[in-house]
């Protein structure tokens, strides 16, 4: 099988956790255009040795991490992901509307995406939901245009 795109990254936030853990989403949005997305599995290998030798493995899975690049992330989307606070300066000239950090954490989200795959010349399409995710502010940095453009694009990563 081989990939050969992907698409539609959306979010929707969290809204309840039932008990046995059903999950509860309000009003989805979409993020931005896909550019790339690097997942990293992080396992807990533990041997239990016997007789001087490993008897038993647990390799569970403990957590991920997401590392999501997209064409551009509005503001309100950056507010939505990030947990941003909106101070509205209007009255003043020109009126700007900003998006400030603040003390809370950002808002846990599903988050998913569509990846092209094709197959004996079919081509179809694969899902991926993360049903639980924290994204973190992404870094910031800026180059000038030289002679070829090098396009600078915005990462979200996040903890699922």
């Amino acid at each position: 099988m081989a990939f050969i795109g992907m698409r539609y990254p959306v979010a929707a936030p969290i809204s309840a956790i039932a008990s046995g853990g059903a999950i509860t989403y309000t009003d989805g949005f979409v993020v931005g255009k896909a550019i790339s997305a690097n997942i990293t599995k992080n396992h807990n290998t533990n041997p239990l040795y016997a007789d001087d030798t490993i008897a038993e493995m647990d390799n569970g899975i403990t957590g991920m991490t997401i590392e999501f690049g997209v064409d551009d992330i509005t503001d309100d989307v950056r507010a939505d992901l990030l947990g941003l606070s909106v101070v509205n300066t209007t009255g003043q000239t020109p009126t700007v509307d900003y998006y400030e950090e603040t003390d809370a954490a950002a808002p846990y989200v599903g988050f998913g995406y569509i990846r092209v795959r094709r197959k004996n010349g079919a081509t179809t399409y694969q899902g991926t939901w993360f049903h639980k995710v924290q994204f973190g502010e992404d870094s910031e940095a800026g180059q000038t245009k030289g002679e070829n453009i090098e396009w600078q694009t915005p990462t979200l990563n996040g903890t699922v």
